[in-house]
């Protein structure tokens, strides 16, 4: 056996995953980001026009999308799966299977399904070209563009970071530390680009985590570090590992 795919098959998701890390780290350091780059044009709102069809159908519309959701992050993790799969055949020299495949399938991550669909297929592109022992430090460079790619692919429009900045920013007011209007510009003109980058990285739960977080923020506390621990332990949670 050539290795673990838990400890071994680790170090090519820290490196996907670096770009993770540098956003944390630039928030936690208060790093500024590019000018913030013009919203864009909204569409028409749904819920109106759903509402003159009755409650009834309106639960329905939300509960349908949801479903698709739960779909789509279950398909998106079977590709993760199927990586995985591959990287520990390669690891165990086993002519086929994985016994986590199923365990692997019914896991949920904090992952969009965007998100994890798009590093699992780099991924398994990269392990495909790739000859010979792919636990080394020449494949963790082959894979480490697959989730940052993934991560610029899926960056959230600046007119989507606004509800996470009104709760943060109503946060900080409420605290009496800075005003509303001061805090929405100097967090979009400084961190919103990697703000953009983190939350779209997410599904549903895990924006929803990070909002409810950015609402319970200490007063007085430095703001930066505080920010970075909203982002953390969902940024940890995008990839799942066998232990």
């Amino acid at each position: 056996m050539k290795g673990t795919i838990r400890g071994r098959s680790s170090r090519a998701a820290s490196s996907m995953l670096g770009a993770a890390s540098l956003i944390s780290a630039a928030l936690a350091s208060g790093c500024g980001g590019s000018p913030p780059h013009a919203a864009p044009a909204k569409s028409p709102a749904q819920p109106a026009l759903e509402a003159r069809d009755g409650r009834g159908e309106r639960r329905g519309t939300v509960e349908q999308r949801a479903q698709g959701e739960q779909r789509e992050q279950r398909e998106a993790q079977r590709a993760w799966c199927v990586y995985l799969e591959e990287l520990y055949e390669r690891a165990t020299e086993q002519a086929k299977g994985w016994p986590k495949f199923e365990q692997c399938t019914r896991m949920t991550t904090m992952a969009s399904p965007r998100m994890l669909r798009a590093t699992s297929e780099c991924s398994l592109a990269a392990l495909r070209r790739f000859e010979g022992d792919p636990f080394t430090a020449a494949y963790a460079e082959e894979v480490s563009r697959c989730g940052s790619d993934a991560m610029t692919a899926t960056t959230l429009p600046r007119s989507d970071l606004a509800p996470f900045m009104a709760v943060l920013c109503g946060r900080i007011a409420g605290c009496g530390d800075l005003d509303y209007d001061t805090c929405r510009q100097s967090l979009e003109e400084g961190l919103g680009p990697q703000l953009e980058r983190a939350i779209g990285a997410m599904n549903s739960r895990g924006r929803q985590e990070v909002r409810a977080c950015f609402g319970k923020l200490a007063c007085g506390g430095d703001l930066g570090p505080q920010i970075s621990a909203c982002l953390e332990p969902i940024m940890d949670d995008l990839l799942w590992l066998p232990g």
